[in-house]
């Protein structure tokens, strides 16, 4: 079974300040009206699943899902191109830790690309302890600011 959908998470926030009566009755001036922008939430990605430092059956497949708040993502566009602001994709490491800002991810093992911008697998593993970091990359799979999670599970046969 594949581990598919789309996690989407919206966070609004509106803040406002009303003046009310007092006004200036010269001037005409009946209250103000403010409005305070709330400061933009930093951009993450996580696993949704699965979660850190728990265990799983070897004999059925791990499932992966990944999410994000405050990034859009996206697939990768067919034409080159300058990379596209606040939008990329994901990157699977096995046994990896996140890579540096800025560093291009390899298009090799350890890395698995999800450049179609799906947004999980499924993958079989024998038993022992991994460690697994998805980490968001750009139009041009490089590394971004704060856009990497790295979890560890363990492997079991027959739990």
């Amino acid at each position: 079974m594949r581990v598919a959908g789309a996690l989407a998470v919206a966070t609004v926030v509106a803040v406002g300040a009303v003046g009310c009566g007092g006004g200036d009755a010269e001037s005409g001036d009946a209250g103000s009206v403010e409005m305070a922008e709330a400061p933009a939430a930093e951009p993450r990605v996580f696993f949704a699943a699965p979660r850190d430092q728990t265990d799983h059956a070897t004999e059925i497949p791990l499932g992966f899902t990944f999410g994000t708040e405050n990034y859009e993502i996206s697939p990768v566009p067919g034409e080159a191109g300058t990379p596209r602001a606040d939008m990329g994709h994901y990157h699977l490491g096995v046994n990896a830790e996140c890579l540096p800002v800025g560093e291009i991810i390899p298009a090799a093992d350890p890395w698995v690309h999800f450049g179609d911008g799906s947004d999980g697998m499924e993958m079989t593993l024998e038993g022992g302890e991994y460690r697994f970091s998805v980490q968001i990359g750009d139009d041009e799979h490089r590394t971004l600011e704060g856009l990497c999670e790295t979890i560890t599970v363990r492997m079991e046969d027959g739990i």
